[in-house]
């Protein structure tokens, strides 16, 4: 009876350890009791390829928990869903979003990144006939980075057709001779855009010149102001020289009057011996003009006086 015993007990020491190591296996995979974790379930508006089983979840970079399911919604077969496990201390509110990442310069490393809301938001809870709480999805940095892509594509492909039709209307109504027009018309402004430049040209060298001038000019007002006060000071002084002159002219007007009968007494009674007097300065003047001809021709006159000539039948 004793082997018996013995083996019974090895079983069931067999059996506890078997158990211990499913449960720690279990526990180490990420499959705890249920109380350890709280279950999500994400709808993602875009492809999911790179998420499986296992995935990791991270709260604003740091990791809470692991994928549990990635299939299709069996509400609406056009949905994506995910069911995430997430550790319960991590707040999960109502404004809560969840969306694809991905990790390293290669972006072959996928993970579920769920962004925090408000302060003070009230938790997530589970909406009535729904099997699980679910976190609203936003499109992740690639998905957003190809819509505008797309949308910049489609932009410039309309706008080529655009462009397409309407050099299409353009070639319908231009003809050969609106054509030549258009020709000549460019090749006008070209020739009237090589004018415009010498114009522009010749016009720099005239402000270049005209600067000096400017600058005389300047100088020339600045010195208006002292100009002025001259020429102030000598609209005084022409009108005190013109006060004098007509005090002058009234004076000599006076003296003209008083001088009126003695020059008529001078012209009645000393006009004859004026007259005299006049004829013998004129003898005079001839005198002397001869006396200073002979000293001329003769200068020892003043000394030895006129040499006498012989006279007739005189030696």
């Amino acid at each position: 009876m004793e082997p018996r015993v013995s083996y019974a007990l090895v079983g069931l020491f067999v059996v506890a350890l078997t158990g211990v190591f499913v449960v720690t296996t279990l526990w180490l995979v990420g499959v705890g009791p249920a109380g350890d974790d709280r279950t999500f379930a994400i709808y993602p508006p875009e492809s999911v390829a790179g998420i499986a089983g296992e995935s990791l979840v991270k709260y604003q970079g740091v990791d809470v928990g692991k994928v549990r399911e990635v299939g299709i919604d069996p509400g609406d077969p056009r949905r994506i869903r995910l069911l995430i496990d997430v550790r319960r201390d991590v707040p999960i509110n109502v404004d809560t979003t969840a969306s694809l990442a991905s990790q390293g310069l290669t972006g072959l490393v996928y993970f579920i990144e769920l962004h925090g809301g408000e302060p003070g938001s009230p938790p997530l809870q589970t909406e009535p006939g729904a099997d699980y709480p679910v976190i609203r999805a936003v499109p992740s940095d690639l998905a957003k980075l190809q819509r505008t892509g797309t949308e910049l594509l489609d932009e410039a492909k309309g706008a080529a057709a655009e462009l397409r039709d309407t050099l299409a209307s353009l070639r319908g109504l231009v003809g050969e001779d609106e054509r030549a027009t258009i020709g000549a018309g460019l090749q006008d402004a070209r020739q009237a855009t090589a004018h415009l430049s010498q114009a522009a040209g010749t016009l720099d060298d005239h402000l270049e010149r005209l600067g000096p001038v400017l600058d005389d000019l300047s100088r020339a007002v600045g010195r208006l102001p002292a100009l002025a006060e001259r020429a102030g000071e000598t609209l005084d002084a022409a009108a005190a020289a013109a006060s004098a002159i007509g005090q002058a002219a009234r004076r000599l007007d006076g003296l003209t009057a008083q001088a009126a009968p003695g020059v008529t007494a001078l012209t009645r009674d000393g006009m004859p011996e004026l007259v005299a007097l006049l004829r013998d300065l004129r003898g005079l003047t001839g005198r002397l003009d001869r006396l200073a001809t002979d000293l001329e021709q003769e200068p020892n006159l003043l000394l030895y006086g006129r040499t006498r000539r012989p006279g007739p039948g005189e030696r």
